[in-house]
């Protein structure tokens, strides 16, 4: 019985997870002193999250941590751009 509450309970860490094994292998690349954490100068390089440091930064202490940066890079990062006129044929927004 032991053997099955163990094995239930290491599926529902696995399907709960949300964090995927390549955004903690990204992460681990990006955390150069190996911290745990990705500072602002460990993001230098990295356009896309530099600009973006207070969407992903969500509890603002500064630093992303493992659950931050999953979260970031699994949602829309980006606003779409403000259109004065919509495109020809585009569906009503109003």
């Amino acid at each position: 019985m032991k053997y099955y509450q163990i094995l239930l309970l290491a599926i529902t860490f696995f399907i709960g997870s949300n964090i995927n094994a390549g955004e903690v292998r990204i992460f681990d690349d990006i955390d150069g002193n190996g911290d745990g954490y990705i500072s602002k100068e460990e993001v230098n390089d990295l356009d896309e999250i530099k600009s973006n440091w207070m969407k992903a930064d969500t509890d603002k202490d500064g630093k992303l941590d493992v659950s931050e940066f999953s979260a970031f890079e699994g949602r829309e990062r980006f606003e779409p751009p403000q259109v004065a006129e919509p495109e020809p044929g585009a569906a009503p927004t109003k």
